[in-house]
């Protein structure tokens, strides 16, 4: 019998001993997850409106009289106080003017102290009989004619000096002035009323916005009671927030003055106004805004409110949930109730979860309700992102 070669008698060794081992499945550890305990409580959330900020009051500068502009008294853009001068029209003309009503006054007053005069010299002699009593009414009609001739040319002399003062164009309020719209040496006035600049006042800032009548209608009711001077209700106004394009908070609250008397049927809005002050000028008119409202049944006293991380409540056909460690380390799937309303991050609830839950904030597309995971805690946020509807 011929002998086996040496490579065969080391195969068949390896596979006895590999026939004679058993294989076992070793089960992998548990899975590492970061845990959060959820904030319940009152939170102050804000129902975010796009509105345009607008002047508290707005001038249009303009030409009253006719005439070549001489100077422009002010910087363009620059802040003016009520009564600074900012245009000048040539005033010889109005001078003149001024310098001839003045003697036409004179001249009324001097007929006047002639026809007095005369009127007393006839009156007396008319008691001895040497002038007739015709004489008498006559010389009183001149004394009347020439009062009247008196005032109409005082009328006169005001009518030149008013045009003189509208030579010298000053500003009408305090606030910030554009730019000039005519340059000088133009003729302005000469076809109506020249527009030369505007100013507006923005200290403080009006924000107009537009509200959806179903957010509306809770405030409607109370409008009664601020109309009759409730002071619960007029007190009551909470204030509002301003969130500017580069998504920071304006620093200073506003609160709302005005809300229109009827909701537009084409666009479903009612619109209403709010009041910022504005003592730096960080604002100016025309600005894209929102505006915020606090949402009251969020950030009342007995409110259950709970904020977790917006991403981690998950939705599927069973409706919005959150994945809880229970205390024996399985992961279940909890229900909630979202709410429209998040914090910076955050999302906001209405229920489901409360402060003692270990909400999963980690690993999420890896960990499955009803498998076994380590939990590990994470430090909560140590300050809100300001707050915004979605």
């Amino acid at each position: 019998m011929k002998p086996y070669p040496p490579f065969a008698a080391l195969g068949a060794s390896l596979l006895l001993c590999a026939c004679g081992g058993k294989n076992e499945y070793v089960p992998p550890p548990p899975l590492e997850v970061e845990v959060l305990a959820p904030a319940v409580g009152p939170i102050v959330v804000h129902q975010d409106f796009p509105g345009r900020t607008v002047p508290y009051a707005l001038a249009e500068v303009r030409a009253r009289v006719k005439g070549f502009l001489k100077e422009i008294q002010f910087r363009p853009g620059s802040v003016v106080a009520e009564g600074d001068p900012l245009f000048l029209i040539e005033p010889d003309q109005f001078e003149a003017a001024v310098a001839t009503a003045r003697a036409q006054v004179d001249r009324a007053a001097a007929d006047l102290q002639i026809a007095t005069t005369q009127f007393e010299r006839r009156r007396q002699a008319a008691a001895s009989g040497a002038v007739s009593e015709i004489e008498v009414a006559a010389a009183e009609a001149e004394v009347k004619a020439a009062g009247a001739s008196v005032k109409m040319a005082e009328s006169a002399l005001a009518d030149a000096e008013r045009d003189l003062g509208y030579t010298r164009i000053a500003s009408p309020l305090a606030g910030r002035v554009s730019k000039a719209a005519v340059d000088v040496g133009n003729l302005v006035g000469s076809d109506g009323a020249t527009l030369l600049t505007t100013v507006v006042a923005d200290n403080p800032i009006y924000v107009v916005f537009e509200v959806n009548e179903r957010d509306v209608l809770r405030h409607l009711p109370k409008r009664r009671l601020v109309d009759q001077g409730d002071p619960t209700e007029s007190s009551a106004t909470p204030p509002v927030r301003l969130t500017l394009t580069d998504g920071s908070v304006y620093p200073l609250e506003g609160v709302i003055d005005f809300i229109d008397n009827a909701v537009d049927p084409d666009t479903g809005t009612i619109r209403a106004r709010a009041v910022f002050e504005n003592p730096e000028g960080a604002l100016a008119a025309g600005l894209f805004v929102r505006v915020g409202l606090p949402v009251a049944r969020l950030s009342a006293e007995d409110s259950p409110a709970i904020r977790v991380p917006a991403d981690v409540v998950q939705r599927d056909l069973g409706g919005s949930f959150v994945l809880v460690v229970g205390d024996d380390g399985v992961v279940e799937r909890r229900p909630v109730v979202t709410t429209a309303f998040r914090e910076g991050a955050d999302a906001i609830l209405d229920s489901g979860l409360t402060a003692a839950d270990r909400v999963v904030v980690s690993h999420l597309q890896k960990v499955r309700a009803g498998a076994k995971v380590v939990p590990k805690p994470r430090d909560p946020p140590t300050s809100p992102e300001p707050s915004s509807e979605p």
